[in-house]
């Protein structure tokens, strides 16, 4: 490649892993999906696939042979792009700049499919995508396509190259590390996933494997220097960049409103959402349109659904009415979540609005809540009723998300929603509808194993400890008569430290393994308002309350640890089991 140049080209993804070899640089972060996104990515693949599928048939005929008729039916699957350094400085292999996360996670979902297909053949040609072993017969040396960082690479060999090697992953917890952990997850979450999947849906793995490598594509971005593409990554990934979704709506819309004058005045109203919230916030707004609109998984950009399926099926809703309906949202979104208001009711009803959407708004992990929220409210305009729904919906969502419900999952949930909402004659309708209550008894023990987990403090990506104990702090509070806002300051700390180097807590947590099974469980954890202080938290706990927690946090969670004068591991316990009952009141009962 000459000086300067950078190559772009569309790769499936058999070509991506069978014809280029990568690495990960050091000065990448490690490998950091979790559960979350496994499960996000493996939805989205089935889902792209079933839909195929269902249109088409199968891409394997009666004798188990492609079919390329068929297959060029299927409509490809985009799974974005990856940019990396092809220059000098990356030796015989491409340094990846961006993607490792979804290159490391594929290769993962291919290692699993290696070891669950049927097919021997198919099998081997799966492997051979990742890892191909000496041959001296053929003078080929053992291939690695993805060599990981360094420090994980051996784990990644073990549990992922070898053949086999998925079928008997160990639990994640077990992992020394966190992308050690989050490697075993990756396995177990497409195992369990590909399964469940198979059964419900009569899928075939076979078929799953073929349209993965032959249907998902990915933009293989090179570059000649590091620098180079640095550059490129940071272009890429640039605020307010041109002719995204919120740009091109903008065009397409305000070029259909023929009268100048008016065209002017919603012109104005588009710049003065957008000056609000500038450009990305206009088109997640954009995107909350969407959802309420379709009601279903997208399947393209929210451009071209707008354009392609909106639009056709409403002909009058193009111009003038799509601006309206997009400032009824942003107008919602202001009123009921970004300021977190009631009007017109008790003074009570309206601080437990505030607190409890302060609270989903700060530390919720995704927005599917908010898309209810908003046609519910733009629907009925009830002040007391959109209190019942919120409560309805944050326990709904909560039980999901912590019993193992992936975004895509909860999103699925939400869309049921909406076209319950869109049918519904009034509030109470809606209030009633079993979407919003059903099975959450079912979910008690996985709830309970949930807040059980030895890992709590590392879930979700940390979120579940946040949002968990900032609940039940709330709760605590006295709601009825103050608002409060968090912010984003919010840390969550160890009582007995992670890692105890000093006579106070070794000699009261002197089992070391009972250590590694309760130090990350949700009764050693407290929320703090700002950053940690690493120089005192393995002060003992006396010193460590009087000179931290006390001042970094008036939360009932933490000024009820003034009543004790130590901290043991009966002490640790108890307060675990409390908080555990607590959150079962508020989300079970």
């Amino acid at each position: 490649m000459s000086a300067s140049q950078i190559d772009a080209k569309e790769e499936f993804l058999s070509k991506l892993y069978d014809d280029y070899h990568y690495k990960i640089p050091k000065f990448q972060r490690p490998f950091s999906w979790t559960e979350e996104n496994f499960n996000d990515l493996i939805d989205d693949l089935t889902d792209a696939y079933d839909v195929g599928r269902e249109a088409h048939g199968t891409l394997l005929d009666e004798e188990d042979e492609l079919d390329k008729s068929t297959l060029d039916a299927y409509e490809p699957y985009f799974l974005g792009s990856i940019i990396l350094n092809d220059g000098d400085d990356s030796g015989e292999r491409s340094d990846i700049i961006d993607g490792q996360q979804r290159l490391t996670s594929l290769a993962i979902l291919i290692a699993v499919l290696r070891d669950i297909v049927e097919n021997e053949a198919r099998a081997n040609s799966l492997g051979g995508l990742i890892y191909e072993e000496s041959d001296p017969i053929k003078g080929k040396s053992e291939t690695v396509r993805l060599e990981i960082r360094g420090r994980d690479r051996e784990f990644f060999d073990e549990h992922v190259l070898a053949r086999g090697a998925t079928e008997d992953a160990p639990d994640p917890e077990t992992g020394e590390s966190e992308p050690e952990q989050n490697i075993l997850q990756a396995i177990e979450t497409f195992r369990e996933e590909l399964t469940e999947w198979q059964d419900e849906e009569d899928g075939d793995l076979g078929d799953f494997a073929t349209y993965l490598t032959l249907r998902v594509v990915m933009v293989r971005i090179s570059t000649n220097s590091l620098s180079s593409a640095f550059r490129l990554f940071n272009v890429t990934n640039a605020r307010g960049m041109p002719l995204n979704n919120a740009d091109l709506l903008k065009s397409e819309n305000l070029s259909h409103i023929d009268d100048d004058e008016k065209r002017e005045e919603y012109q104005q109203t588009w710049e003065d959402m957008e000056e609000e919230v500038g450009n990305e916030g206009l088109e997640r707004f954009i995107g909350f349109m969407r959802h309420i609109i379709v009601k279903e998984k997208s399947q393209k950009s929210v451009y071209d659904e707008f354009k392609d399926r909106v639009f056709p099926e409403d002909k009058g809703f193009r111009g003038a009415k799509f601006v309206d309906y997009l400032e009824t949202v942003f107008d919602v979104h202001r009123h009921r979540i970004y300021n977190a208001e009631l009007d017109s009711v008790s003074h009570s009803e309206e601080v437990y609005y505030h607190n409890l959407v302060s609270l989903m708004r700060d530390f919720y992990p995704s927005d599917e809540w908010m898309v209810a929220l908003i046609q519910f409210d733009a629907k009925f305009e009830d002040e007391s009723a959109l209190l019942s729904f919120v409560e309805l919906l944050e326990r709904r969502l909560t039980v999901d998300w912590l019993t193992g419900s992936s975004n895509t999952g909860r999103y699925s949930r939400v869309y049921e929603l909406l076209r319950e909402i869109e049918r519904a004659s009034t509030p109470e309708d809606v209030l009633s509808l079993s979407v919003l209550t059903e099975d959450i008894d079912d979910e008690s023990e996985a709830f309970e194993n949930a807040l059980d987990r030895s890992n709590f403090y590392r879930k979700g990506n940390y979120q579940w400890p946040k949002y968990i104990l900032m609940r039940i702090n709330g709760e605590r509070f006295d709601n009825t008569n103050s608002k409060v806002e968090y912010g984003s300051n919010v840390t969550i700390e160890h009582i007995l430290p992670q890692t105890p180097n000093n006579d106070y807590w070794l000699s009261r947590f002197d089992d070391e393994h009972w250590r590694d099974d309760w130090t990350d469980r949700m009764g050693n954890l407290v929320p703090l308002d700002g950053r940690k202080n690493y120089k005192v938290s393995n002060k003992p706990f006396n010193a460590k309350y009087d000179e931290y927690f006390k001042k970094k946090s008036d939360f009932p969670l933490v000024t009820e640890l003034e009543e004790h004068d130590e901290w043991t591991p009966d002490h640790l316990e108890e307060r675990h089991e409390r908080l555990k009952e607590e959150a079962k009141e508020i989300w079970l009962s």
